[in-house]
């Protein structure tokens, strides 16, 4: 048996099954809408009323905590639109890219919130922008 005191310099706060919660929202704010793509892109987000954290992927969830996935086109459909998923990511950015799509074509980015189990939070919270496929 071994025993030890937990007294790091600054602690984290202790996180809780619930957190007073405002309306979770996700933001797709880089690339704008209309804006042509081509090769690797970083397509920008503000979360606003949400916590992300990747230590908690695949944990039990924790009401006002997860990621967010990018998706392409869709966000509905078989595995709740994991289909179309290009990414997670629990920061503000995630790097995507246009390989196998048509130059010329347009796609819907949809960034949306889901749990820690990779399950969109319903209603589900998300944020489409349209974009160009370059040469």
């Amino acid at each position: 048996m071994i025993t030890f005191d937990y007294a790091p310099a600054s602690p984290l706060p202790a996180i809780t099954g619930k957190m007073a919660m405002h309306k979770p929202s996700i933001t797709i704010t880089s690339p704008k809408p209309g804006a042509t793509v081509k090769g690797s892109f970083t397509v920008k987000v503000r979360i606003t009323h949400f916590r992300a954290s990747c230590a908690l992927l695949g944990k039990p969830n924790l009401d006002g905590w997860g990621h967010w996935h990018l998706n392409l086109d869709t966000a509905t459909g078989g595995m709740m639109g994991m289909g179309g998923m290009t990414g997670m990511s629990c920061t503000n950015t995630i790097r995507a890219s246009t390989a196998g799509l048509m130059p010329g074509s347009t796609h819907t980015l949809i960034a949306l919130l889901v749990d820690n189990q990779h399950v969109p939070l319903m209603p589900l919270v998300a944020s489409r922008v349209t974009v160009r496929i370059g040469k």
